[in-house]
């Protein structure tokens, strides 16, 4: 295993919630121990269980957008795709600074082209290059990256649930309409500009609902 850097993000694709993106070094001397643990998990409580393990041992930078600020960034006319590129490149930058090494590999998911990802950076005065776009058999630092953000999302997400003391769903189906229209008759409307991405189809449809 070489000594690695991988970043990923979970939030993009629910309605409700933050962005939460990870960058997250490995190398050699983890690999004895990731080795023994299943990283391809599928339930919540298998994501908290390994979320705790993960952040107390591995280098990883944590960036959470909420969703006040990112309703800011889409009414100055930012697209979602130019939010995750700068989190991503700024999660790297974070993780590099605290390796006294160089990094052998940078892998991120392949959410974007790469020439339009480094669009995105062109105004940055630091960008990490040399990334590794990965769709399919991503690196354990991808793999652990992906953990942490689904992660803290869950903890973040569970927050919101408890304040607001419904069960949001997540995604951006039906389901996601019926709460929004529950949460705007309990907190006014404003509050989807607190808990939601205004830029999904959904805001409108609950504004018309409602």
């Amino acid at each position: 295993m070489e000594n690695h850097v991988g970043c990923y993000e979970t939030g993009s694709l629910d309605f409700f919630g933050p962005l939460c993106v990870v960058a997250c070094y490995v190398d050699q001397k983890d690999e004895f121990w990731l080795n023994k643990l299943n990283l391809e998990v599928t339930s919540n409580e298998e994501i908290i269980q390994l979320g705790k393990v993960l952040k107390e041992k591995l280098t990883y930078s944590l960036l959470l957008l909420d969703n006040s600020h990112y309703n800011q960034y889409v009414s100055e006319g930012q697209k979602l795709s130019c939010m995750k590129a700068n989190l991503y490149n700024q999660a790297m930058i974070n993780v590099i600074q605290r390796i006294s090494h160089p990094i052998s590999i940078k892998t991120i998911d392949a959410f974007l082209a790469p020439k339009k990802y480094y669009r995105y950076l062109k105004h940055k005065t630091i960008v990490v290059r040399h990334l590794e776009f990965k769709k399919e058999d991503i690196s354990p630092a991808m793999m652990c990256a992906k953990i942490l953000s689904q992660y803290a999302y869950l903890q973040y997400y569970q927050n919101m649930c408890d304040s607001l003391e419904i069960t949001l769903p997540r995604g951006f189906n039906i389901l996601a309409n019926d709460a929004g229209c529950l949460l705007v008759k309990k907190y006014g409307q404003d509050i989807l500009e607190k808990v939601s991405k205004t830029n999904f189809p959904n805001y409108k449809q609950i504004l018309e609902k409602v």
